[in-house]
């Protein structure tokens, strides 16, 4: 008979110890006995189990299997093993009705490797007459050993040391719990038990939220049921290479590229000397319409750059309205998300590292001789001119490669593209794509003109709407002339900036970099002339062969949806020139014939 004491049973019944007590000792509704201990008079009752309710004693036998379960779970695997061993020879032998001396000595020419003794025997049925095989534990060599038997309270205290972004060692937690609770056991108790923490919650707690984020399985998604151009996706990459710029300083370029999801075909990609923004995109972007077309959707980071008004709907002259181009943004920090993601890493490998100047993903991977500063680099590094031409070749060499990524059937990029492009959408006038790909501000109509960036532009078109606001629009990439409209997107001139530069276009960054160092816009221009136009023709000029295969005729269509405003707006600003170029060489014949007369 198993007998409980009044706490244990008010516990199982769910009654007060008191409302025990009565019904056992009044009521006679429970077995009971008493007992020396703590109550009145020396003594204290216990209940037997047995005498109680049915569901009461079912619910008292499982916790106790698990209470047992709980209590192996304490010990090493081969002290399991061991114990659950020492149990199965004693059952055996109490249900063998035979002597101990020839149970013995059956067992031992049985098992001559694990050979007992009486002594034994007899030992491990005393301390297993309860069935309770945790007794047959082997706990020599320490108190402790094997147990992981962690008050609560100690656990949590050290749980809340090791369970954070500093990523304190087990040891460490374990020394400042240690100081709380000296009971503890060893170290090691801990170390087990740690490894009983699933795993996703250590990198969520230990490393972060956007680890734990990578760490999730990611559905893989097949590509057959797309079209080339039906989705494009983009992002930024500061690149692991120190690079020369002409200014003769050292840095890591930028990489900013546009790939397409069916093919995986590097479409476009921009390099430079600063931080990737909004105006990096569209010349990127603009870059890859103008030779493949224009995709009907765009997978972006979620970076403000990739939230641009031009990538806005709700803005009119948004490229993405006016070309019908819908957005799809990947799921904030989390990189599987985002396709490109694995390019950069082939990229490293198959690129970066074959530069000396290579300097690793982080300071931990970075090469012993790269660990200096970056002047003392300089004679190491490509310019930028190089890096950007032997990237290129890269890329040509990339879209052109065989690869067995998932529903590439080990084709290149370039085959995989071409054959899967069903339909080309393509915008027939290029200039509608340098006002949509370009920037968008507001100004106010001055005497001299539109003022930006310290510079005025002027048209004569201009006079008549001097004192109100306007809208301007220019191509970063030359900014001697701006598109200028009225509030309500009509075209009213394109102005040209008053002083004009020799020879060259002025880029933006140009413009810039003279207002940072207040340096003379002109020599800045004569001495910074752009070159990646002629990188560009000649990847496109080795993609000939290839391009063969697709038939222009059968593939290729204009976009119609484009808003008609734009398509005025294009001829307005095209007569707007040619009116000034007109009325320039007037002027310039003009004093000629005032010359010759005199």
């Amino acid at each position: 008979m198993t007998w409980l004491k009044v706490k244990e049973v008010a516990e199982l019944l769910g009654m007060t110890e008191r409302a025990i007590r009565w019904g056992a000792t009044k009521k006679n509704k429970y077995e009971y006995r008493h007992v020396d201990g703590i109550g009145r008079g020396g003594v204290r009752i216990e209940i037997a189990l047995e005498s109680l309710p049915q569901e009461a004693q079912d619910k008292y036998n499982n916790v106790q299997k698990e209470q047992a379960h709980n209590d192996m779970m304490q010990f090493t695997g081969k002290q399991r093993e061991e114990a659950n061993f020492k149990a199965l020879i004693v059952e055996n032998y109490q249900k063998s009705q035979r002597s101990p001396d020839d149970y013995i000595k059956d067992f031992n020419e049985r098992n001559p490797d694990s050979m007992i003794t009486k002594s034994q025997l007899f030992r491990w049925q005393r301390k297993y007459k309860n069935g309770d095989i945790a007794v047959l534990v082997d706990m020599r060599g320490g108190h402790n050993r094997g147990k992981t038997d962690i008050p609560q309270d100690a656990w949590e205290f050290f749980y809340s040391l090791y369970m954070t972004l500093q990523k304190r060692s087990i040891e460490i937690c374990w020394e400042y719990t240690k100081t709380e609770y000296p009971e503890i056991p060893s170290v090691s108790a801990f170390e087990r038990k740690v490894k009983t923490i699933p795993e996703p919650v250590i990198i969520f707690y230990r490393e972060g939220e956007k680890a734990f984020n990578d760490s999730l399985v990611c559905m893989e998604r097949s590509k057959e049921d797309i079209h080339s151009n039906d989705i494009w996706f983009s992002d930024h990459h500061l690149m692991d290479v120190a690079v020369l710029n002409n200014r003769g300083r050292v840095f890591r370029p930028w990489l900013t590229a546009f790939f397409d999801a069916r093919s995986n075909k590097v479409i476009a990609f921009i390099i430079r000397d600063k931080s990737a923004d909004a105006t990096v995109i569209k010349q990127c972007l603009r870059k890859g319409m103008e030779e493949f077309g224009v995709p009907k959707e765009l997978y972006f980071d979620n970076g403000k750059d990739y939230r641009e008004k031009s990538f806005n709907k709700d803005f009119p002259l948004s490229l993405t309205k006016q070309l019908g181009i819908n957005q799809i943004y990947a799921t904030p920090y989390h990189g599987q998300a985002k396709p490109i993601e694995r390019f950069w890493e082939t990229l490293e490998d198959r690129f970066c590292k074959f530069f000396p100047t290579y300097l690793g993903k982080d300071a931990k991977k970075r090469p012993e001789d790269m660990r200096v500063t970056f002047e003392k680099l300089k004679d190491k590094c490509p310019t930028m001119e190089q890096f950007t031409d032997l990237l290129g070749k890269h890329m040509n060499k990339y879209n052109n490669t065989p690869s067995g990524g998932i529903d590439m059937d080990g084709k290149c990029p370039d085959q995989v593209y071409f054959e899967n492009l069903a339909v080309k959408n393509e915008v027939h006038d290029k200039s509608i794509l340098r006002i949509l790909c370009g920037t968008f501000d507001e100004r106010t109509v001055q005497k001299n003109g539109v003022q930006y960036q310290g510079r005025f532009y002027y048209h004569t078109d201009l006079i008549a709407h001097q004192g109100e606001k306007v809208i301007i629009n220019y191509d970063p990439s030359n900014m001697d002339e701006l598109n200028v409209f009225d509030e309500n997107m009509r075209a009213i001139c394109k102005a040209a900036a008053k002083v004009r530069t020799p020879f060259r276009h002025t880029t933006q960054e140009q413009i810039r970099e003279a207002m940072k160092e207040k340096k003379n816009a002109r020599k800045l221009v004569e001495q910074y002339a752009p070159t990646r136009d002629l990188d560009v023709m000649a990847i496109v000029a080795r993609n000939q062969l290839v391009e063969k295969q697709f038939t222009e005729g059968e593939h290729t269509k204009t976009i119609e949806n484009i808003n008609p405003v734009l398509s005025e707006n294009s001829k307005i600003l095209e007569e707007s020139t040619k009116q000034r170029r007109t009325s320039r060489e007037e002027n310039l014949l003009g004093k000629l014939m005032e010359a010759s007369n005199q």
